[in-house]
């Protein structure tokens, strides 16, 4: 013989919560805590509707949703009867009602995954773009362009896993005509990112041609990808020049290199072509592939783009390029270009795997590119950034002067800073901090124990306004050197 149980509750009239909801709450907490004991019936709902003054559907919903997760099973001519539910074998009961959610700490790398401001007024930050400069009316425009289109199939189905083909012949368009390259929209895949971007191509290999060698110093976020995927690391000595470097790539046993030749990260030096032609050489008697990672190839002072490896290589160059420095970082628009023997192997490997870029975001891009708006928007983002480029330059001559030495400073959207009295790194950002001023150190680009520019700090300039520049350098002259 079942037994009704007395159940605890109270309808807050005005609460957001549903009274359904409310009711379903309580009695499910008071189940879990054992004060509604298995078998128990729950009171019927003609009873319990009457005694809270509710209409009878709303308890019928929240029986339902009881009966529904577990808690209660309804029986013909009898009620709903509380399930013998062992609760001890969770970590905890459920929370109370009336308790407030736990609070998350979330890391620092997580909040800022390119490095805090720190409060600082000047931020020399890398990576971030200046929201000002995001071309917000013309996406609206293309976003709304795109859902008016007659035919919205492609909102309404899976896409192509390689993305939306006409954008991926616009993005070979551009890279035929910019980067002097012959490739195929069909060579081109769509990647949410460039992390994921490496991932997907570390994918084509078996285990055992996982053989990496990679920039030493070098670009973080791409190690940690092979760090997790290859067999074997080989880091090469990027800053002592391209002797060393290929040195050190004819003694390793690399089936992948993974490089920035048009703006090495961080050092921002540009490789020079007899290099270029040597790497090559090499990749091909060993039959090995480099990625090359074209990431910030728009920015250039001084010099006209230089052309990509995959233009004098396509059958050994994976070419790997991204939205993300013309753009905007946060809309994780990246792409590939591979080689047509790869393009084989990729249909197999990734035969299941869904294109993971929004169609809204590729058609909004696809009719971007396919307008005269493009072309104007590139013109008009590079020469800012040249200005703030020059700014920066003209600002460290005039309040540093010879007492810092400046690497990189030909392309990208950022430089190193050495300090001539070869202070460490962290006295410097801790002396700059001193005035305001958020300068970055280099240390996480480096692979080992071995940081042989301990005295230079990152100095970008994609977020910082123009006009702050000048005065963020001074004071970063006064931190300094007084």
């Amino acid at each position: 013989m079942h037994e009704v149980a007395p159940v605890d509750i109270r309808i807050d009239r005005n609460s957001v919560i549903p009274a359904y909801r409310q009711i379903y709450q309580q009695i499910r907490h008071q189940i879990a805590a054992g004060s509604i004991p298995a078998g128990a019936l729950i009171p019927k709902i003609r009873d319990l509707a009457a005694s809270l003054g509710v209409a009878r559907n709303t308890v019928e919903a929240a029986y339902r949703q009881l009966s529904l997760e577990g808690y209660a099973h309804g029986k013909r001519g009898i009620g709903y009867v509380v399930e013998d539910l062992d609760f001890s074998v969770v970590e905890a009961q459920l929370p109370e009602q009336d308790a407030a959610p736990a609070s998350v700490h979330l890391p620092a790398h997580r909040k800022s995954p390119l490095g805090d401001s720190l409060g600082c007024r000047y931020d020399f930050s890398y990576g971030n773009r200046d929201y000002l400069r995001i071309p917000t009316g013309l996406l609206k425009t293309f976003a709304v362009e795109a859902l008016d289109e007659e035919d919205l199939t492609g909102a309404a189905t899976y896409i192509d896993p390689l993305g939306l083909p006409a954008l991926r012949a616009c993005i070979a368009r551009k890279l035929n005509a910019t980067r002097e390259m012959h490739c195929q929209p069909e060579q081109v895949i769509m990647q949410p990112g460039t992390q994921s971007a490496l991932h997907s191509v570390i994918s084509l290999f078996p285990l055992e041609q996982r053989s990496i060698a990679i920039e030493n110093p070098g670009y973080d976020a791409a190690r940690k990808v092979f760090q997790e995927r290859a067999s074997h690391i080989t880091a090469l000595p990027a800053y002592r020049g391209g002797r060393v470097l290929l040195r050190a790539l004819e003694d390793c046993d690399a089936k992948l290199v993974f490089l920035t030749p048009s703006n090495q990260f961080p050092l921002g030096h540009i490789m020079p072509l007899a290099t270029r032609l040597k790497v090559i050489d090499w990749a091909q008697r060993h039959d090995a592939y480099l990625i090359e990672d074209d990431y910030c190839c728009e920015y250039r002072y001084g010099s006209d783009a230089i052309p990509s490896l995959h233009s004098l290589c396509p059958d050994h160059v994976i070419y790997l390029g991204t939205m993300s420095k013309i753009l905007s970082p946060a809309i994780r628009m990246s792409y590939l270009v591979l080689p047509p023997a790869l393009m084989e192997r990729w249909d197999d490997v990734q035969r299941y795997r869904f294109c993971a870029l929004p169609w809204l975001d590729q058609e909004m891009m696809h009719l971007f590119m396919s307008s005269p708006e493009w072309a104007r928007y590139e013109r008009t983002t590079v020469s800012s950034y040249r200005k703030r480029h020059d700014t920066l330059i003209a600002s460290i001559h005039e309040h540093l002067g010879d007492k810092v030495r400046i690497v990189g400073a030909d392309a990208g959207l950022h430089i190193l800073l050495g300090d001539g009295e070869k202070r460490d790194q962290s006295e410097l950002i801790n002396l700059a901090r001193s005035h305001d001023v958020r300068v970055y150190g280099t240390n996480r680009y480096w692979v080992g124990s071995a940081r042989p520019m301990r005295n230079y700090v990152l100095v970008g300039f994609s977020q910082i306004r123009e006009e702050d520049i000048p005065e963020g350098i001074r004071r970063l002259g006064e931190a300094w050197y007084g």
